[in-house]
């Protein structure tokens, strides 16, 4: 376990101002010296050798780095005692600039790397400095506005957002290089048009801005989302929003359609003994609350095929819906069995069953009310939907902080929380018989619900 003081970088940000604005005395003494009297001069130049003393000692202290600082000083001491004899000093004192700041820059920024999450203040203090003090080109100056936004994405998180769309617009292929999912990776905003969510998808409320992450550092990320990724918190309903998502990701969809099993293809996979009997339990749970014995089952999203499989096993009539024509086609050539390809929301309603299973579904869609209102209408009078959902309270997310990877999931739209899901579920005209921890997805809950 890991512990540090929330605000334990913002010491370091203010006795930093401090050498920033001290140097700030040292410029200005060395732009007035030659157009003073002999004994203004001698007082600049005493003001300018001790600040630069003092600067290499405070700098020392304060990064634990006395020797370089004073190895440092010592050299430039030298120099700028030249240099008041000569017409050198601007040069000198420059040179001076150049070399301390480069290292307090250099200090500054690993410690800034070792934080987990900087308080607001430190946060905005230290975007200034990089913005408008240390001597940073493009590229530098874009990486450390990107590792200073990863710092702030809990405790200032619109912040957070506005510095990482700066990173990116100051140096759009900043990470084209960072891993091999990126490999030539550039920000181009106008080729992905993004919806932007000014209320809450599920009841309208106002939300307020609650974490931030960067999207870019999930393997599966695509070009089409933005590399920030901001989350929004209702203030009425509880429910987590996406504030943008690609126009291009929300017109997916269309009506589902049959995929066969390709009789030229043979499809393998491996089998976890352990998930097997997972799902078989859920279904065990589902069969016992139905009024009476069904064997209707709508899987909406099929994943790895495991519950499918099971399903078939347990003799039920499984049908099955996949947005993702890869993973239908997929799916169907190694369960043997059609699967429809298409949106489960535009799948037709003449047909009900009795028990629908959607695992890790609802967070993906821009409507989640809707689903569950589509779900009520699929199921019989008693019926059983089992979900599986991200849940930003659980104990996972509360363990992981902002390394949980669902901050950073780019497809994503919504989060619940126990308590939203319960609302949501309630409003939706089901009732809520069993919510567990999930023994599938890290981080996320299970909940059995029934058609009322």
């Amino acid at each position: 376990m890991r512990t540090e003081q929330i605000t334990g970088f913002d010491p370091i940000v203010e006795e930093t101002e401090k050498m920033m604005a001290l140097w700030g005395t040292v410029q200005e003494a060395a732009v007035q010296i030659n157009s003073v009297s002999a004994a203004q001069k001698k007082e600049l130049q005493d003001l300018i050798l001790q600040a630069v003393e003092s600067l290499g000692e405070k700098a020392g202290t304060l990064f634990q780095e006395e020797k370089e600082y004073g190895e440092l000083a010592r050299g430039h001491l030298v120099a700028l005692n030249v240099a008041f004899r000569t017409e050198g000093l601007l040069e000198a004192v420059q040179a001076w600039r150049i070399s301390f700041v480069t290292l307090v820059n250099q200090h500054f920024f690993n410690r800034l790397r070792g934080c987990l999450q900087l308080s607001a203040a430190a946060a905005e203090r230290t975007v200034a400095m990089a913005e408008n003090v240390f001597p940073l080109n493009q590229n530098s100056r874009g990486m450390i506005l990107l590792e200073l936004a990863l710092r702030c994405g809990s405790t200032a998180p619109e912040l957070s957002a506005r510095i990482m769309l700066r990173a990116f617009e100051l140096v759009p292929e900043l990470l084209k290089d960072k891993d091999d999912h990126l490999k030539g990776f550039i920000y181009q905003p106008e080729q992905h048009p993004q919806q932007e969510f000014r209320c809450c998808p599920v009841c309208g409320g106002k939300g307020e801005a609650y974490r931030t992450a960067c999207s870019c550092y999930i393997n599966d990320y695509a070009p089409m989302f933005l590399p920030v990724k901001l989350w929004m918190r209702c203030q009425d309903c509880e429910t987590l929003y996406t504030r943008w998502f690609p126009e291009e990701f929300l017109a997916l969809g269309q009506e589902p359609i049959l995929l066969y099993p390709r009789e030229d293809r043979i499809a393998v996979q491996d089998a976890s003994s352990t998930l097997l009997r997972s799902w078989n339990e859920v279904l065990n749970v589902a069969q016992a609350l139905l009024p009476e014995d069904g064997t209707d089952l709508l899987e909406v999203g099929v994943g790895n095929g495991y519950l499918i499989a099971v399903a078939q096993e347990m003799g039920y009539q499984v049908t099955a819906v996949e947005i993702d024509r890869e993973m239908a086609q997929g799916a169907a050539d190694l369960l043997g069995c059609p699967i429809l390809c298409g949106d489960f929301l535009k799948m037709p309603e003449e047909h009900q069953v009795d028990v629908i299973t959607m695992g890790d579904v609802l967070e993906h869609l821009k409507d989640p009310a809707e689903g569950l209102r589509k779900a009520h209408r699929l199921l019989r009078e008693g019926g059983v939907l089992w979900l599986s959902t991200p849940n930003y309270e659980s104990a996972f997310s509360h363990l992981r902080k902002m390394e949980d990877p669902m901050w950073r999931e780019p497809y994503h739209i919504t989060y619940f929380s126990k308590k939203s899901l319960t609302w949501l579920a309630e409003q939706t005209g089901f009732q809520v018989r069993r919510c567990s921890v999930s023994s599938h997805y890290n981080g996320s809950m299970e909940m059995l619900l029934q058609k009322m």
